[in-house]
């Protein structure tokens, strides 16, 4: 009955020490299958993802930045350049801050070339930021102008000329873009070299191009 129980004993343990090793071999296994999965899946979410060029503003300390890729997302995006710009006159006619508009960010819908203005020459980059030809020539309601002598009832802003709101040039003055220039009237300012490398770069009729601004 000793030696029965005795090889008995040898036999479970011998296939238990199959079990393990099998176990084992089953876990590195799945192990090894994860890491592709998650790599396949992220794959697809790429895919699924539209890479496009975006901007976005940093309104206070008059810079840009020219992303390539996932639209708000620096992390997945590469940055192209970055540009010192004039943005509109603070607290007096500034340039709209998407939140206070309830959006996101704006879209540049449309370009052209405007070589004989002196104000936006050579070229204009529309954003679809709401403008009228007639007072206050911008969004309404749009109260960020409170204690402006050119603020209308509840502060709302009054940009004093009609026209779009986009980027542009300054026809050949960098003078516009110093810092003894109060501002542009909601527009954003740039050297025109900086505004031809984004006409000649950038298509609306072929991609959305996100314009975010952040009040830094």
């Amino acid at each position: 009955m000793i030696e029965f129980f005795s090889m008995d004993f040898k036999y479970v343990r011998k296939n238990l020490h199959k079990a393990v090793i099998g176990l084992i071999i089953v876990v590195v296994g799945i192990l090894l299958v994860l890491p592709k999965s998650e790599s396949k899946e992220e794959e697809v979410k790429d895919e699924d993802v539209k890479l496009s060029h975006w901007l976005v503003l940093y309104r206070k300390s008059n810079k840009e930045e020219l992303y390539k890729g996932v639209p708000g997302n620096k992390e997945r995006s590469e940055l192209l350049k970055t540009f010192t710009v004039k943005t509109g006159i603070p607290g007096e006619r500034p340039t709209p801050l998407p939140k206070l508009l309830e959006k996101e960010y704006f879209l540049i819908v449309e370009e052209r070339e405007e070589k004989d203005n002196l104000e936006t020459a050579p070229y204009f980059l529309k954003l679809n930021i709401p403008a009228s030809t007639e007072e206050p020539y911008g969004p309404v309601p749009y109260k960020e102008c409170n204690g402006s002598a050119s603020a209308g009832p509840n502060g709302q802003c009054n940009w004093v000329l009609p026209g779009d709101f986009g980027l542009h040039g300054v026809a050949g003055n960098p003078e516009k873009l110093s810092e003894n220039d109060p501002g542009s009237s909601g527009c954003i300012r740039h050297k025109d070299e900086d505004i031809t490398y984004l006409y000649e770069l950038l298509d609306p009729t072929k991609e959305e191009i996100r314009y975010y601004v952040e009040d830094i």
